[in-house]
């Protein structure tokens, strides 16, 4: 994936070439880089998409990019695996695996187990982060598989505006323990910044979840020529975290995740109005964690090894070219190819590579008919060497009624394929009921190859309209959106213990099945009420239509807000509030119904200067209101309170 790289060239309407500045970036008429590959200005988006700035993430408080989240309508939170995890409309799972998430270009979807981002998102260091765009709804026709309930594309700061030495700490409650460094380095011709992050806490109250995240990131921007860039990504992260709920069925243990990788994007432009892009990333993940379970089969006594420790690697190969093809018609088209290697004995009980491949070429074109008038049209193809092909297109017609108010009609197809888990597993537990350990015994997962691809029929009607003189923005979104083939994970009996002796009597297969039916409204109100005031707020109003799928009664939030406020105060202090409310929800995979929750953060922040040395000191309280249940009733995020020192050199 590429984020429309020769942003220089982008052409905004029907004007001539122009630079996309920081104003642009910041101001009230932002560009958005990524929804169709070409930069746009918001009101030319197929889409409804939230631009959350490096502004509003200082000020937010939050500690980990999921909190920052929270600020985009409809999202909802929770803590899985000793970090947060949001989806977008519903608890649908836990792994965050029906959203898509990139990072420079490079998705950071897990290729191992269920598929996964919220593990990606923890592998982020948010002070180089530059903006993060949200689109509100399926991209499959950018972006391909599992662009299907939401896309979240993180664009890090440019080397050249991170320059000299920055350092903070962060001490709280719930043993909060947090630094970071980062050094940049370099000239208009190569520019250099390395970053180090560790975050440490001791999750929720009533679990045990301590955890460590330690993240090292590193990017450098080269300028060749006039006409050729480079950049250049590494990084690795390191996740411990203690897990299980304390019973003989999941005992509490440590697990381990990593992730490392390497990103490289090279950027032509061929002229003032077209660009070629080539992209190459090769990513490395690997997932420690097994334990000794004791259960009850059948009345039967039960003692078996559970793992599922493995390491994936994926290598992504991407071409991309846009050009102007006359004063009022843009396109921009391409190619990629992922290949994925997964390994795992205890998932596949073999130790050899499972593998797949995908081969896409996609293309948008965006045509402005009339000064009022925008007509897009975009399409992916995708080939996948087990799933087979999946196709998915998007029209989309933006009407300026006036200058500031725009309407917007889409119609989208999505899809999401499933994982090299759900086509080769083979999950065995080891029996060791005997005291000697025989591999590859009990079974608890039994691939079948029969699952298909996840799809989404999406459409939307919206409005965005700037109203100047009050300095208020207004975004709204009205949708439907049907959801086939779900992949739903089914226990179902294949014998007993006195048929298979020593043998797990119950086999977990993953099959396709009739999916929910969402359809809804949210806004979002953006109001810069004075200089130093600026107020946001949203609302999600869903009705949710259960298919056949759904037969853990999940239950999704019939209404979800936030409201932000960001205030400056005399003497140079900043003071933000945020509240985020939320109906009834029930999470996937072992949730429980919540009832009602509000959840009230409140920061004040005071930056300082001494000689060259610019600073600040924040104080945080997360959760002012009191603890409230997360995921599960006696499972509580408790009100803490921390300090972050910050230090630039």
């Amino acid at each position: 994936m590429f984020l429309a790289g020769n942003v220089a060239a982008a052409t905004t309407g029907n004007e001539n070439a122009k630079s996309a500045s920081e104003h642009d970036y910041l101001g009230d008429l932002p560009v958005v880089l990524s929804v169709t590959r070409l930069a746009q200005p918001q009101d030319d988006v197929p889409g409804a998409v939230t631009i959350i700035d490096r502004e509003m993430i200082r000020r937010s408080g939050a500690r980990e990019l999921a909190d920052v989240l929270r600020l985009v309508p409809g999202f909802v939170m929770t803590r899985w695996q000793a970090g947060l995890s949001v989806a977008y409309h519903a608890g649908m799972d836990l792994y965050g695996s029906r959203m898509q998430v990139y990072v420079d270009g490079r998705s950071v979807y897990s290729s191992y187990y269920l598929g996964d981002t919220h593990f990606g998102l923890q592998g982020l260091i948010l002070d180089d982060i530059e903006r993060i765009e949200v689109l509100r709804g399926s991209n499959s026709a950018s972006y391909g598989a599992n662009a299907f309930l939401g896309v979240v594309n993180i664009i890090t700061r440019h080397t050249a505006d991170s320059q000299g030495v920055m350092v903070s700490a962060t001490q709280g409650e719930g043993h909060i323990n947090d630094a970071a460094a980062r050094i940049g380095w370099g000239n208009a011709e190569a520019s250099f910044r390395i970053s180090a992050a560790r975050n440490k806490d001791s999750g929720l109250a009533n679990n045990v979840d301590n955890n460590s995240q330690s993240r090292v990131n590193f990017r450098g921007d080269l300028t060749v020529s006039p006409r050729d860039k480079i950049q250049l990504a590494a990084g690795g992260s390191e996740i411990d975290y203690e897990w299980g709920v304390g019973k003989a069925t999941n005992p509490f243990r440590p697990v381990g995740y990593s992730n490392q990788f390497i990103n490289g994007r090279w950027t032509h432009e061929l002229d003032a109005h077209s660009s070629l892009e080539l992209r190459l990333t090769h990513d490395v993940e690997r997932l420690r964690d097994s334990f000794i379970a004791a259960t009850t089969v059948l009345k039967v006594p039960y003692t078996a090894v559970v793992s599922t420790s493995g390491e994936a690697r994926r290598t992504e190969l991407g071409a991309q070219y846009q050009a102007a093809l006359g004063e009022n018609v843009r396109a921009v088209g391409g190619a990629e190819f992922r290949r994925e290697v997964v390994r795992s004995l205890a998932l596949f009980g073999s130790p050899d590579a499972r593998t797949a491949q995908q081969w896409r070429v996609f293309g948008n074109l965006e045509w402005r008919a009339s000064p009022d008038w925008l007509l897009q049209a975009g399409a992916l193809q995708e080939s996948h060497s087990i799933t087979g092909d999946a196709f998915a297109p998007r029209l989309a017609v933006n009407y300026q009624l006036r200058p500031d108010h725009t309407l917007r009609a889409v119609t989208t197809k999505a899809y999401r394929s499933p994982t090299v888990f759900d086509h080769f597993g083979d999950w065995h537990f080891n029996d060791i009921a005997s005291g000697v350990l025989i591999p590859v015994q009990g079974r608890s997962y039994l691939a079948e190859g029969a699952v298909s691809n996840e799809s989404m029929v999406a459409h939307e009607i919206g409005y965005l309209g700037r109203y100047r003189d009050l300095g208020l923005t207004v975004d709204v979104r009205v949708f439907v959106e049907k959801m086939d083939d779900k992949i739903k994970q089914t226990p179902r009996v294949i014998g007993s213990v006195a048929t298979f002796p020593n043998y797990f009597p119950f086999v977990t297969r993953a099959e396709n099945l009739a999916g929910p039916r969402f359809k809804g409204v949210e806004y979002e109100l953006i109001w810069q009420a004075y200089a130093g005031t600026k107020l946001l707020f949203n609302q999600a109003h869903m009705s949710t239509t259960q298919g056949e799928a759904e037969n853990d009664n999940l239950e999704t939030p019939k209404r979800t807000a936030t409201l932000a406020w960001f205030q400056s105060l005399p003497g140079g202090l900043e003071a933000t509030l945020i509240s985020t409310f939320s109906t009834p929800i029930k999470w996937a995979g072992g949730g429980e119904m919540l009832g009602n929750s509000r959840r009230v953060d409140l920061r004040l922040g005071l930056p300082f200067r001494v000689g060259a040395t610019r600073g600040e000191v924040a104080l945080v309280t997360q959760s002012i209101n009191g603890s409230s249940a997360i995921y599960k009733a006696e499972l509580e995020q408790e009100r803490r309170t921390f300090v972050t020192v910050r230090l630039d050199f």
